[in-house]
Parts: structure tokens; C-alpha cells; sequence
């Protein structure tokens, strides 16, 4: 039964159940149980047995809604809880009582069996321990009645001893002697504890009843008595510090708290060996530290103790350091941030807002506080310690400078510029205003890059971002982008005047020579202008439209500005449709090749073919080459279309008789490519084609951009045996320069000079002298566009070599090749010039090459 494990509990030290008068009712309880699970009764437990022990007793009832009342209280136990017998709830007792009887009965109803605390009292200096029982009973008046029983055990304990005993501190007590004038002179031990003896290293025999004269040598260098003595003079408590050799070991710091009590003194004695020691630590960590650290007080902030280290980063002398307060070594302005932090402080700080404190020699620096309130010598201080970033700050500044500005110019970024322009963008839409985009590109920037190099090209593009900062005012934000592409941003010059303006104030900005290291270079600059909210709202827009307005600047003759117009953005979208459709005609092979005869002006037989590239659309049909050859060099696709025209023209051409020829034009794109000359290998090589049936033609371009790399590389090309000619002789810039510096192998007239052969003197004047130069060199001259026999015959009258056009065939493909041979071959064994007056069909020039 749960009761049987209560019963057989071994007794407490002093408690003797067989002779206590809870034991009777415990035994009754036990006896009168009912059956099992079910109280023994009030009337069976209660009325036979309670007289003997209601001294002792109290008897509680609780009802239905589980209130507790007190039904009977017995004198001794009326004395315990301190209330009167008239009590009649626990909230009437003392509330430590009230607890502990809450309690006891708690257990016993959910347990429903007697439980037990222990419980004190405090009697005449002495504790008296008691066990509460509480017996759960059914009661016809109440849902159940619980007898309440206190039971006190045997011995009693000394309360001072206990007190005495229980601490690891020494206490002593003592009586003051005095002199005849009646000063504290000496001290006798009246008591002490076990402690006390312990860390004086004593017998107690040593220290009862002796007095401290007795024992002065324990205590080194140090006078307790004249402490102790000063304490009873003033009647008031003091708290000092001595050693005391203990033996062989090391001396014992102790801390000695006196209390006068008239002749009477209480001393208190604690071991402070390990503090000592910690603070021993401490000082050394504070002193050694690297780290500039102080010690301040907590209310003035006054600086009371400095470690090197402070001294030598604030270049303060230690005197003048510890005169100062903590918010002195901050300037003004930022004295009162120091104040707030520190007033603030609970319980520390630990970096999360910097100082601006200033050096000795006015520098000044930020740091970041640690701080931490703490104890010294009883007295509240702060411990503080600083973290100079100020490179560190510098550092930062400088990343983050370089993360939104230009390396080479120092100017603003593309991102810098983006988050600009969103910012202003959002102040025009609060402000209702106006913004202008401008796109700049520098004209002729490449040229000079590829001419002079990329050193001299940075070095150019420091100086036009110089002028461009000179040029602005400070509202006016302008980024490089990239390369040699510019962007700006104003809100001064938002109408189209105002930025016309400011456009050609730029324009004549970047045109002004430049003398870069000993080199006059002269470059312009195209614009293009869009304006919030006229073209757009968003950057995006804004940017791209202003740069469709460049385009069109460039395309309109370069070093110009342009306004967006809807227009451009609707043939720039099919210019880029038409990118789009052009590469995936290099993909599906889309492209085709078309062939013209060359003809020998003397014997009238067909000396080759020139390949012209032609582009079949399935939706567009038939595209001319003017239409997207400048395109395809502008975006780079020449490249790889122009070697598909050097394979597929050789493959073709290894199929005619020898010595035909096929010749192929080279864009001055091509040349830019480090992989032409391995490339016409290649179509040589795959093809089987002799190097000598095989002509390249260029145009003055070529030789005029990078003309130094490009003449190395047609010299490469001819050294295969390859034949180059120059293409459209007489309408660019140097021309006979060129020739003198390559050896060409033929020239050819343009179609321009051909075409006015009879209306205008002067063409059949450059003709005559073209072919006098071709003579002279021993170049081969080639005349395009001839489409009369008049032009032919004028032609062979001159002495010219070779003719081109309509009127031998129009270009046709491949598989016509044929058929047209056949024709020539019928025609030209007929004097050309006999009854050949027949009417030749319109001519589309533009589809002559």
C-alpha cells in the first residue's frame, strides 16, 4: 500500500516515531481504510484519537470549490503558524505558513495518503525542527477534511553556531581594551569560527581568549590593530586590507570588515588571494595591451588610468591624458554622440556606432568603442577600448569608389550612371520636370588606337573626360560607359534648345587637337539626346533611345547630335530584325554565290569570274548586297561570311578549265581578323585550287585603316601566289602611294568613271591615265560596269585589259556558268563592234556588285 512506504521511511536524525503523537494517528488512519482506493473517515481517525494530540493539531476542510478552512487549531500549533485559534483560512496566517500547509496538503490529496514536510522555527537563539503531517480523511460536511499534525524533533540547534559554521568567511568577535584615557589599545578574541582559525593558518586555541597583539606577526608589514582601533573611535564600519603569512607558503590576502558595536566589534575576514590574483591579470592584459584601452569613471567620464598603448595612438603625455574626460578627446561637434553612448551604457557596447576622436597633433581619426561597465576598487568605472578604422574607412571609401567609377578616366561608371539617372528620373516625376539623355561616342577613337596605341588611347580618353568635367557644371552628370561611349544626365538643359547647346558645346569640347605625348590627335564626337518624359520614362528607354538618336548621328556624317525621333527606333528595330535574319542565314546557309565574267579587251575570251555574294530571303526574297553587306561588317558577321565565300569560290572555281580565274572581294573588316591568311589556305587547301587562279581584291580602305599590319598581311597573301588587285581605283585618298608601296597585280577602274565615259571628258582623261600607270607598273587594268560596245571599243582604243559587266552577262549562279561561256564564246567570235547597236534593257546599277 502507498501508506506501508511512508511507515517504513527511516527516521530523520531526532525523530522517534514510536514516541510522537503523530504516530497514533497515523497508525488509527492506517487501520480505518475502507477498502482499497477509498479515506478512512473523520469520525473513525479523528474523535477517538484527536484529544491526546489537538495541542499539536489542526483539522482543515475543504469544499466542493476546493477552499480550504480551518475547523479546529490546537494551542502549540496556533503559536507555530503565528495566528490567534480564531483563524478560519489560510490567508489568515503568515505567508510563509500558509505555503508550507498549502503544500503538505496538496500532496496528501493528490497522493490521498498522509504526506510530510520539514519545517523550522526560530525559539530563544535556537532552531526547532518539525515534521507537518497531513492526513486526507472523508467528512460528511466537507468534500474532504485533512488533520493537520505538527511534530517537532529531538535536539535543537544553536543559531549563531549554525551561522558561525556555515560560511567560508572567519568571523570573530571581540572585545575592545583600553588605556587609562580610555583609547582602543588592544583586542581579545571573545569568539570564533572554524574559518576564522583556517585562514590566519591557527589553532583556535591560538586566538580564544587572546588577544591580537598576541598574533601581530602574522600579520606582514600591515597594522590591524590601529584599523580596527580607528573604526571604534569613529564609531563607524571599515573595510582594509592585510597579508598574513601563512607558513611556508605564500602570504594570504585578506579582506577585514569591522563593525563596532560600542566596546564590542565584529570582524569578518574573506580571501581575496583569488581576486588579487585576477586582478593581478587583469592589470597585466590592461597594461601590455596593444590595443589603446582606459579605464573612465561612470559618472564624469573622467580618464582614471591609460595603457601605453592609448598614450602612444593619441600621442598624449600620461598626465595631460588622465586630466581629460573621455568626450574630450572627441572635437566638440562630437561630444555629445561620446556623452549619450556612455550614459547609455547597459552593460556594454560593442562597436555598433564609431567616434570621431581627435590625436594630439589634430588628426583626426575614427574609432569604433568597446565598452564595458565595471567594478574597481568599489567603485563604478568604465572599461574602454578603441579600434582605430580610419584606413580602414579610407580603404572602404576607395573600394567604393571604384565599384561605381571609371579606373581610367575616374569618372562615373555604368552603374554609378544607372542609379543617377533612376534618382533623377524620380525627382522629375515628383517635380513634374524635365531630364535630357545624351549618348556621346568619340568619332575616330579606333583609328587612333590602332594607329598610335592603346597607351596613347587611354591617355586621350583622360584627356576628353578632363575636358568634359571642365565643360559641365556640377549639375550635369556624365559616366563612361565602356570604351569610348559616354553618357550624361541633365536637368538644366531639358529642352531641345538648351541641349542643342549644350550638344554642340561638347561637340566643339572633343575637337580641339590634342598633344599626346608629342602626337597632335584630333577626334570629334557623335550625340544622341532623348528627354523625360517626351521619349520615355524609364532609364532604359531613355538610354537606349538616346543611343538610337547616336546611331543615326553617326550614320548622318559623325561629329553631330541628334534628337530621338520615332522613326530612327522603327528602322533600328529593322536594321536589328535583318541582323537577326542574316545570321540565321549563315546558319541555314542561305547565302548564295553569282558570277560575272572578266573579259581580255584584246582577245575577247573570258579570263575568269568574279564572285558576288548574294542573299536569297524566303520572306524578303532577293537582297541586294548594298543592303546588308555594310551590316554584316558593322556587326562583325563579315568574318565568317566572307570565309564561307573564299571556300565556296574556290570549291566552285576547281571545277572550271584552267586558267580561269575566280576573284573575291575582301571587306576591310576581314583584315581586323587574325586568322585571313589561315583561312584562304584553308579554302585553297580544301579545295584543290591553284594559288594563281585566285584573286583577292580590296579596296583603299583597307590600306588606310592599320595600314602598316594590313600591308604585312597582303604580303603574306601574295607570298602564296595568290593575285591581289586593287578595287575601285581613283576614289579614295592615296591611291598612288599605295601602289608604290605594293605590288599589285591589277587595278580596277570604278564603274562611276566608266558609266560618264561619254558625257563628261574628264572620266575618259582619269581612264586614259590609269591605264598610262598600270602600263608603267606592269599592273593588269580592269574596267567595271561596261555595258555599251561604244565602252568597249573606247576601252580598247585606250589600251585597257580587261572589262567587267552587263554587257557580257549580269551576274549569274554557278550552275548558269555554262550557258554563259557558250554566249560569250558566240558573241565574241563576231567583231564586237559590228552590228552590235542593239538596245541593252534598263540597268540597276546598284545590283552590280
Amino acid at each position: 500500500m502507498p501508506f506501508a512506504s511512508t511507515l517504513q521511511e527511516p527516521p530523520r536524525p531526532g525523530v522517534s516515531l514510536e514516541r510522537s503523537a503523530a504516530r497514533i494517528l497515523l497508525r488509527r488512519w492506517h487501520s480505518e481504510i475502507p477498502s482499497e482506493g477509498a479515506l478512512p473517515t473523520y469520525e473513525n481517525v479523528a474523535l477517538g484519537s484527536l484529544g491526546r494530540c489537538a495541542d499539536g493539531s489542526a483539522l482543515v476542510g475543504e469544499d466542493r470549490q476546493g477552499n480550504l478552512k480551518i475547523l479546529r487549531i490546537g494551542p502549540s500549533f496556533s503559536d507555530w503558524v503565528g495566528a490567534g485559534r480564531e483563524a478560519e483560512t489560510l490567508d489568515q496566517l503568515s505567508p510563509a505558513r500558509s505555503r508550507t500547509i498549502g503544500e503538505v496538503i496538496e500532496r496528501a490529496r493528490a497522493n490521498r495518503n498522509p504526506q510530510r514536510v520539514e519545517t523550522h522555527r526560530v525559539i530563544d537563539g535556537s532552531i526547532v525542527t518539525y515534521d507537518l503531517w497531513a492526513l486526507p480523511l472523508a467528512i460528511r460536511w466537507y468534500e474532504m477534511a485533512f488533520v493537520l499534525v505538527l511534530d517537532e524533533r529531538d535536539g535543537r540547534a544553536d543559531l549563531l553556531e549554525t551561522m558561525f559554521g556555515a560560511t567560508s568567511d572567519g568571523m570573530i568577535a571581540l572585545e575592545t581594551i583600553t588605556s587609562p584615557s580610555g583609547e582602543a589599545i588592544d583586542f581579545q578574541v571573545m569568539a570564533l569560527n572554524d574559518s576564522a582559525a583556517k585562514l590566519l593558518s591557527l589553532d583556535r586555541s591560538q586566538l580564544l581568549w587572546h588577544r591580537l597583539s598576541d598574533i601581530s606577526g602574522v600579520f606582514a608589514g600591515s597594522d590591524p590593530i590601529a584599523e580596527i582601533a580607528d573604526a571604534v573611535a569613529k564609531g563607524e564600519r571599515k573595510v582594509f586590507e592585510a597579508a598574513a603569512i601563512t607558513g611556508d607558503e605564500a602570504p594570504r590576502h585578506l579582506r577585514f570588515g569591522v563593525a563596532p558595536v560600542g566596546s564590542l566589534v565584529s570582524l569578518t575576514l574573506t580571501d581575496i588571494a583569488d581576486i588579487r590574483a585576477r586582478e593581478d591579470v587583469l592589470r597585466t592584459l590592461f597594461d601590455d595591451n596593444p590595443v589603446p584601452t582606459w579605464l573612465a569613471d561612470r559618472e564624469s567620464l573622467a580618464i582614471l588610468r591609460a595603457n601605453d598603448a592609448a598614450l602612444q595612438h593619441y600621442g598624449h603625455g600620461r598626465e595631460a591624458f588622465l586630466k581629460m574626460t573621455v568626450a574630450d578627446l572627441a572635437p566638440p561637434e562630437h561630444r555629445a554622440k561620446v556623452r549619450a553612448t556612455l550614459r547609455g551604457l547597459d552593460p556594454s557596447c560593442q562597436g555598433e556606432t564609431s567616434w570621431i576622436n581627435r590625436k594630439a597633433d589634430d588628426t583626426v581619426i575614427e574609432v569604433f568603442p568597446y565598452a564595458r561597465i565595471i567594478e574597481v576598487e568599489r567603485r563604478a568605472a568604465i572599461l574602454i577600448s578603441v579600434i582605430d578604422v580610419t584606413e580602414r574607412r579610407k580603404a572602404e571609401a576607395r573600394i567604393e569608389h571604384l565599384a561605381h567609377h571609371d579606373t581610367l578616366t575616374d569618372l562615373p561608371n555604368r552603374s554609378l550612371f544607372r542609379i543617377r539617372l533612376e534618382d533623377s528620373i524620380e525627382a522629375a516625376r515628383r517635380a513634374k520636370g524635365r531630364l535630357a539623355v545624351f549618348c556621346l561616342d568619340l568619332d575616330h577613337f579606333k583609328s587612333v588606337n590602332d594607329t598610335l596605341g592603346h597607351p596613347i588611347g587611354d591617355k586621350l580618353l583622360q584627356a576628353v573626360a578632363d575636358r568634359f568635367r571642365q565643360s559641365l557644371c556640377e549639375w550635369d552628370f556624365i559616366a563612361r560607359l565602356g570604351g569610348d561611349e559616354f553618357a550624361l544626365v541633365t536637368s538644366a538643359a531639358a529642352e531641345p534648345a538648351q541641349a542643342a547647346r549644350l550638344a554642340e558645346r561638347l561637340i566643339e569640347t572633343v575637337d580641339r587637337p590634342y598633344d599626346i605625348h608629342g602626337h597632335q590627335v584630333v577626334i570629334g564626337t557623335s550625340i544622341g539626346i532623348a528627354f523625360y518624359p517626351d521619349d520615355g520614362t524609364e532609364p532604359d528607354v531613355l538610354l537606349k533611345r538616346a543611343d538610337v538618336a547616336l546611331y543615326r548621328a553617326k550614320n548622318d556624317g559623325r561629329n553631330l547630335h541628334r534628337f530621338f525621333e520615332p522613326e530612327m527606333d522603327r528602322r533600328l528595330q529593322a536594321r536589328r530584325l535583318l541582323e537577326l535574319d542574316m545570321r540565321r542565314a549563315l546558319i541555314e546557309q542561305s547565302f548564295e554565290l553569282f558570277y560575272q565574267p572578266l573579259v581580255n579587251v584584246g582577245t575577247r575570251s573570258v579570263t575568269g569570274f568574279e564572285a558576288l555574294l548574294r542573299w536569297r530571303d524566303p520572306v524578303r526574297g532577293m537582297i541586294p548586297p548594298g543592303d546588308f553587306v555594310p551590316l554584316a561588317e558593322e556587326v562583325g558577321l563579315i568574318i565568317p561570311i566572307g570565309e564561307w565565300v573564299l571556300r565556296q569560290a574556290c570549291a566552285e572555281a576547281a571545277n572550271w578549265p584552267a586558267p580561269l580565274r575566280v576573284a573575291v572581294n575582301l571587306s576591310p573588316v576581314q583584315f581586323r581578323s587574325d586568322y585571313l591568311v589561315d583561312a584562304v589556305r584553308r579554302a585553297l587547301a580544301e579545295s584543290g585550287l591553284a594559288p594563281q587562279r585566285l584573286e583577292l581584291e580590296i579596296t583603299e580602305s583597307v590600306l588606310l585603316q592599320g595600314n602598316e599590319r594590313n600591308l604585312a598581311i597582303l604580303k603574306e597573301l601574295k607570298s602564296l601566289g595568290i593575285r591581289i588587285s586593287m578595287d575601285d581605283f581613283g576614289t579614295g585618298y592615296s591611291s598612288l602611294g599605295y601602289l608604290q608601296r605594293f605590288p599589285f597585280d591589277k587595278i580596277k577602274i570604278d564603274q562611276s568613271f566608266v558609266r560618264e565615259l561619254s558625257e563628261r571628258p574628264e572620266s575618259m582623261a582619269i581612264i586614259r591615265a590609269v591605264m598610262g600607270i598600270g602600263r608603267s607598273l606592269q599592273m593588269t587594268t580592269t574596267a567595271e560596269g561596261v555595258e555599251t560596245p561604244e565602252q568597249m571599243e573606247r576601252l580598247r582604243r585606250e589600251g585597257c585589259d580587261e572589262a567587267q559587266g552587263f554587257l557580257f552577262s549580269r551576274p549569274v549562279p554557278a550552275w548558269d556558268l555554262p550557258s554563259v561561256m557558250a554566249s560569250l564564246l558566240a558573241d565574241l567570235a563576231r567583231d564586237v563592234g559590228e552590228g552590235a547597236e542593239r538596245v541593252l534593257e534598263p540597268v540597276d546599277h546598284a545590283a552590280t556588285q
